[in-house]
């Protein structure tokens, strides 16, 4: 896990929102390759083990099978829906669009890549971070540049966090044919990909 990542996760308990304070034991550079996060509130603990952060004990996290490989969205796509432009901040992969991290990792060096419960086969990178969360999600709101959310996760309450944690004005990718939620405006929808704005307050 990138040390940085650490300034947009928060606890993902039920009380206010917090952030986490990380206890590295083991570093590879920037990456904490074995160490734990705390939750100052609620006083929870969080392993970081093998480059992975685990916000729920291994067996309860929320992993999910590889899908079939038939979905059209490539990262190739997701980058040029996406439109990022300039280096900084953070990409998020919801579900199953995990499957695109690695590669979205390369595609986007100056961006930091992070996946909530891809796909079990999906592993970490120097430039891609894997969250494993059961039930809560761990990302502060309004805390990335971009957002794409697998079929897997295009329902709530996965869309709806993934989306809270967009910054207004830039874009999320959805798998599936589900309509965006309000304050998202839909820029374009065909061959099961949805992409969408968020509005700026």
């Amino acid at each position: 896990m990138f040390i940085e990542l650490t300034e947009i996760l928060k606890c993902p308990h039920d009380h206010e929102t917090s952030y986490v304070i990380c206890g590295p034991v083991t570093m590879d550079g920037r990456d904490v390759v074995r160490g734990g996060l705390v939750c100052p509130v609620c006083k929870a603990e969080f392993p970081i083990l093998d480059r992975v952060a685990w916000f729920a004990p291994p067996g309860n996290d929320g992993r999910t099978a590889s899908p079939p490989r038939t979905s059209p969205l490539t990262a190739e796509a997701a980058v040029a829906f996406l439109g990022l432009e300039g280096p900084g901040g953070y990409a998020l992969t919801v579900g199953d669009a995990g499957r695109l991290g690695p590669e979205l990792g390369v595609a986007l060096p100056r961006i930091g890549v992070v996946g909530v419960n891809p796909p079990d086969d999906v592993v970490p990178s120097a430039t891609f971070s894997v969250l494993r969360s059961a039930r809560g999600f761990p990302i502060r709101p309004r805390s990335v540049r971009a957002v794409v959310i697998g079929a897997g996760g295009a329902a709530n309450p996965w869309l709806a966090a993934g989306i809270d944690a967009l910054l207004p004005g830039l874009r999320v990718v959805v798998e599936g044919d589900a309509p965006l939620p309000g304050g998202i405006v839909e820029l374009a929808r065909g061959a099961g990909v949805v992409v969408g704005e968020k509005r700026a307050r």
